[in-house]
C-alpha cells in the first residue's frame, strides 16, 4: 500500500510521513500539486492526505484529479481553522476522512488503520466473488460437459455392440461428430468467459 502527502507545509508533510513509516506505509511528499500531478502519471497510490489550502490549486481541484486517475483510492483531507464546513462537504462527496490541525500522532494512524482494514475487506470481497465466479463457471462447464459425453458414450456403446446397417452408422456418426462440435464450442466459450471474468475481478 503507497500514499501520497500533498502539503505546502513541509514540517506537516514529514510528520504525517513519519507515523506512516512507522506503520510500514510507503509514502511521497509534495509540496506543490503541481509536482505531484507529474508524479501521479508514473506512479500509483492507494490513497492520499491532501491538505485543503494549497498554492495554485485548492485541494478539492486536486482531489478530483487525484480521484479520476485513482478511481478506489482513499482521500483523506488536512483541514485548519475554519475548513470544518468543508471538509464535512467533501465528506459528503466522497473523501473517505479529514485531520483537523492541530493533529496527533494518534490522529493519523486511526486514519491508516481505517484504511488499511478497509482494503483488506475489499481484498476478502474480491476473493469471495472470484470463488464464486469460479464454482459457477464450473458447474455450468460440468453440466453442458456431461451432456453431451452422455450422448457421445450412448451412440459410441451402440456401434461398438451392435450390428447396424451403414445409413445407421451414419446417422449415430453425425450425431457424435455434431456433440464434439458443440464440447469444443462450450470449450471456446468458456476460455471466452473466463478471460472476460478475470477482467471484470
Amino acid at each position: 500500500m503507497k500514499g501520497l502527502i500533498l502539503d505546502d507545509h513541509e514540517e506537516v508533510a514529514k510528520y504525517i510521513g513519519s507515523v506512516l513509516e512507522q506503520s510500514g506505509v510507503n509514502y511521497e511528499i509534495f509540496l506543490n500539486p503541481a509536482e505531484a500531478l507529474e508524479d501521479m502519471g508514473k506512479k500509483e497510490y492507494d490513497f492520499a492526505f491532501i491538505d485543503i489550502k494549497l498554492p495554485f490549486m485548492d485541494g478539492l481541484s486536486f482531489s478530483r484529479r487525484f480521484k479520476d486517475r485513482f478511481p478506489e483510492a482513499d482521500i483523506i483531507f488536512i483541514t485548519g481553522y475554519g475548513d470544518y464546513d468543508k471538509a464535512v462537504q467533501v465528506i459528503k462527496i466522497g473523501a473517505y476522512d479529514f485531520l483537523k490541525k492541530p493533529f496527533k500522532h494518534v490522529d493519523i494512524n486511526m486514519c491508516v488503520d481505517r484504511i488499511i482494514e478497509k482494503r483488506r475487506l475489499y481484498r476478502d470481497q474480491k476473493r469471495m466473488e472470484i470463488l464464486k465466479f469460479a464454482n459457477d463457471l464450473a458447474l455450468q462447464l460440468m453440466h453442458e460437459m456431461r451432456n453431451s459425453l452422455i450422448v457421445i458414450g450412448g451412440f459410441s456403446r451402440l456401434i461398438c455392440t451392435h450390428d447396424y446397417p451403414q445409413d445407421k452408422l451414419k446417422q449415430f456418426e453425425k450425431i457424435i461428430f455434431e456433440e464434439v462440435l458443440r464440447l469444443e464450442m462450450v470449450l471456446k466459450e468458456v476460455l471466452i468467459y473466463l478471460k472476460h471474468g478475470a477482467q471484470k475481478h
